[in-house]
């Protein structure tokens, strides 16, 4: 299948220039100023994440966006979405982190803001919710320990107590005034711009009435405000699996540093994967041959494929996002500062889809403007949209909640976003009393074309 795809605009500069400011309405009430500030503030973070992908330093400019620049990137996001929406009812979610530690959120849809709100007092961060999930002794089995340290003891009790008063109080700080009830009225896909760690949130468990939001909603999280306002900033859902990189269970036994816990599942679930790609036996990766010069080469000798599938364990460093976070290989890890590398510049208008079925692949430091880490690092090198994980995830519900995406994905041909909702609904099913099991991933990236479904080869049931 011969693909062309039109390489992504690079800075706020570059998608107002297509645009000239007399096409610029004037609206009939001024905008909320301080929208206007969180809006000037997201732009100079997508220039200090671009920075830190390039040269490992995170600095927004300090010259303030022009005035006429804030209003036409306001225009822009109303006319994004009414296209989005065409086909498929399409929301954005604005997140800003004032001075004063509020965190501020708009809702927008094709006609502007639809609802507002701010967080009553100060936002730390969400790990209430996380303690509450008990995320990190629950899967301690799985997570990696240093040689010569000594392996905690299974958790004795692996349920959480009763999170639904901490999801409730996630909601109202995550989607504060009447965010929530004018989502409750609605359904669709819900863009989300993040700002500290919002864009790590389970959106799909968070209670919307008497639902969740995953029975209304499918949710992407947004790099940058570019990929908000700029239509060319759009998933292509042209994808050929039948050239995809499938890894899975690597053999970590000679890993200097750590001792990991071997994933049964995982190779389990690359096998599933390849069988319905079709694969030649060399685009599957398990065991000893999973080696990170392998996954190199594969991705260098990609050409027209876009998936790149990897099943392993993954390593979030909050300090040191691109040099110390990693999913883990055979003989050596992948870590974000590989991403900077030259065989990564066709990405640049390939922007495959990339899933990390892996621990903490959402997770990394984080910023005013959202979290830099492993799943920001391979938008950065030019993927189009990321399926990551939020914490340590089971072996056992990640194969499920996986295997279902690829049905829905791969099969039935939904878009990525739409997929992924389903397939959490399915895993709800089997783990109805423990969201930390079934909205344990989230998807970053671009959002697809409106109302289209994947464009697939024929592919074998």
């Amino acid at each position: 299948m011969s693909l062309t795809r039109r390489r992504f605009v690079e800075g706020a500069a570059a998608f107002t220039a297509t645009v000239p400011l007399r096409a610029v309405a004037q609206p009939s009430a001024p905008p909320d100023p301080r929208l206007l500030r969180a809006i000037r503030d997201h732009l100079g973070y997508s220039v200090g994440f671009r920075r830190k992908f390039a040269i490992g330093t995170y600095a927004a400019p300090g010259r303030a966006a022009s005035p006429s620049q804030l209003a036409l990137t306001l225009r822009s996001i109303t006319q994004r979405l009414g296209r989005l929406s065409a086909n498929h009812p399409t929301c954005a979610l604005i997140h800003w982190h004032d001075p004063d530690g509020r965190l501020h959120g708009w809702l927008f849809d094709g006609t502007g803001v639809i609802a507002s709100g701010a967080s009553i007092g100060p936002y730390d961060s969400l790990s209430f919710l996380l303690d509450a999930l008990r995320v990190d002794a629950r899967t301690a089995t799985r997570a990696p320990v240093r040689r010569g340290s000594p392996r905690p003891p299974p958790p004795l009790r692996t349920t959480p107590t009763d999170p639904r008063a901490q999801f409730a109080r996630a909601r109202d700080m995550l989607l504060p005034g009447a965010i929530a009830a004018a989502l409750t009225e609605r359904s669709g896909r819900l863009l989300i711009l993040p700002a500290h760690d919002t864009g790590s949130a389970p959106y799909a468990a968070l209670p919307l009435g008497d639902a969740m939001l995953a029975d209304r909603w499918s949710t992407l999280i947004l790099p940058d405000i570019e990929t908000l306002a700029d239509p060319q900033r759009t998933f292509d859902t042209r994808l050929d699996p039948r050239n995809a990189l499938v890894v899975g269970n690597p053999d970590l036994s000679t890993d200097p540093a750590y001792e990991w816990s071997d994933l049964p599942d995982a190779a389990e679930e690359a096998q599933a994967f390849a069988k319905i790609f079709s694969l030649p036996p060399a685009r599957l990766l398990t065991g000893k041959a999973a080696t990170r010069e392998r996954v190199l080469a594969g991705i260098d000798n990609y050409g027209e494929a876009s998936i790149v599938y990897l099943a392993t364990h993954g390593l979030a460093n909050s300090v040191n996002p691109m040099d110390g976070s990693f999913v883990a290989l055979a003989d050596g890890h992948l870590y974000g500062r590989d991403l900077r590398t030259p065989r990564f510049q066709a990405w640049a208008a390939w922007h495959p889809l990339v899933i990390l079925s892996a621990c903490q692949t959402a997770l990394g430091k984080t910023f005013d403007g959202g979290t830099y880490g492993v799943a920001r690092g391979w938008i950065s090198a030019g993927a189009g949209q990321v399926v990551a994980s939020l914490w340590n995830v089971s072996d056992t519900a990640t194969q499920l909640l996986m295997l279902h995406f690829a049905d829905y994905a791969f099969l039935k041909r939904e878009p990525p976003e739409e997929a992924l909702r389903l397939a959490q609904l399915d895993a709800r099913a089997t783990f109805p009393k423990d969201p930390a099991a079934w909205a344990s991933f989230t998807l970053f990236g671009a959002p697809s074309r409106s109302g289209s479904r994947l464009d697939l080869p024929a592919l074998p049931r």
